[in-house]
């Protein structure tokens, strides 16, 4: 079979697993899942990329450090938000990524302290995610929020999560 052929009817498929998770699908995933070729998959992500990378789509497919996720662009981020807001991180996860958003850097064992054990879990999966990456510090990690975090709630820079937490907090003082 040509591989012109096998990239048109690998494209869908990937299309279809990136669109239906919210979670990063690595290569060996998507290896697995649809028995292909890995230059020919490369091929497929790389052309995915593009595609929705053009203006006229409001979803993009972009790479992080472990895999592959389509998400919303930052420019239509702000305006969709209320209809999926963030289901896909649980409130651990939510409050572990506050925390790195807001003090960052912040070391793991620092949110173990504030949050427990289940921190080790939390930093593990927003790791996966993209969301936050670590570095080592001493004994412990050091916890900072990446570009993809920025995009994930429409933020320019993670710096802006500080004013849009500082926001939000005095917004609720007022109610």
């Amino acid at each position: 079979m040509k591989e012109e052929t096998k990239i048109e009817r690998l494209k869908p498929q990937v299309e279809a697993a990136l669109f239906m998770t919210n979670d990063v699908i690595t290569e060996q995933h998507l290896i697995k899942m649809f028995g292909a070729d890995k230059e020919i998959l490369q091929k497929v992500l790389q052309e995915l990329k593009i595609e929705y990378n053009k203006p006229e789509h409001g979803v993009q497919v972009f790479e992080t450090s472990t895999g592959y996720q389509m998400k919303i662009k930052p420019d239509y981020a702000q305006k969709v938000r209320t209809l999926t807001p963030y289901k896909d991180l649980s409130r651990g996860l939510l409050k572990v990524l506050a925390l790195v958003a807001y003090k960052q850097p912040i070391t793991q064992s620092n949110i173990v302290k504030i949050i427990g054990n289940r921190a080790y879990d939390y930093v593990k999966k927003l790791e996966q995610k993209g969301l936050i990456r670590t570095e080592k510090h001493g004994r412990s990690k050091a916890l900072i929020a990446t570009k993809e975090f920025a995009n994930y709630f429409g933020l320019e820079t993670t710096e802006d999560f500080k004013k849009f937490f500082d926001k939000m907090v005095e917004n609720e003082k007022k109610d």
